[in-house]
């Protein structure tokens, strides 16, 4: 049976985790500004002001599309966004889920699932409200917490991507110049569980040819007016 001690400490943890969400919960530029621990010997001053202003849209538009050449920054956008995401909606009921899938395989596996690693180990824990990630928490392609999931998927087949649903959803599309429409529609499919209060989708890239999904959303064709894209 719990303690009295055991209550009070249940309460301040839980009072801790609801002071970090309502801080945090729409505000990621932020998030990274004061949850990250930054390397001024290795360069490092926090966010460019493009990357705060992606992050902060992806939040007030629901629909960020970024695309740059190589060497910007835009991976490290991406992989806050998955932490900040699952540590400020985790806990809450309905749950989360971030979906991550890539162009080919290997942009997951060597470039943005590593990112997420690297920032993890950056992260403020005492601003977080918890200890660090355990070994069945932050694993090579995925996050696991409490009550939601970031996860690695091939994007060769958009039937996987329709049985994602939670009640706060991300999908995060990288290298998203060479992803089929059929997985851009596919996520739109599953936004509309029932379930779903939030739906936000990030989608990075290098420019490609003038064609496809990523192309039209950053041309800013009709039918996309949803979309806020951004051009670094």
């Amino acid at each position: 049976m719990p303690t009295l001690e055991d209550l009070y400490q249940s309460v301040e943890i839980e009072h801790a985790r609801r002071a970090y969400r309502e801080r945090y919960w729409r505000a990621p530029a932020l998030w990274a500004e004061e949850c990250i621990v930054w390397r001024p010997d290795l360069g490092e001053r926090g966010l460019h002001a493009y990357q705060a202003a992606a992050l902060d849209d992806l939040v007030r538009h629901g629909r960020e599309a970024v695309r740059s050449l190589h060497g910007v920054g835009k991976t490290m956008i991406a992989a806050l966004a998955v932490l900040w995401f699952g540590t400020t909606r985790d806990g809450l009921p309905g749950g989360w889920k971030v979906p991550t899938t890539a162009g080919s395989w290997r942009q997951l596996t060597k470039y943005l699932w590593p990112e997420v690693h690297k920032w993890a180990r950056r992260l403020r824990w005492e601003r977080l409200g918890r200890g660090p990630f355990t070994q069945n928490e932050l694993l090579d392609l995925s996050l696991k917490l409490a009550t939601g999931e970031a996860f690695a998927m091939a994007s060769d087949d958009p039937a996987h991507i329709e049985g994602a649903h939670a009640a706060h959803m991300l999908f995060l599309f990288d290298e998203a110049k060479s992803i089929a429409s059929g997985m851009y529609d596919a996520s739109e499919g599953a936004f509309m569980g029932a379930e779903t209060e939030e739906r936000l989708v990030l989608a990075i890239s290098t420019p490609g040819v003038p064609s496809g999904r990523f192309y039209q959303i950053c041309s800013r064709k009709p039918g996309y007016e949803d979309w806020h894209a951004r051009h670094v």
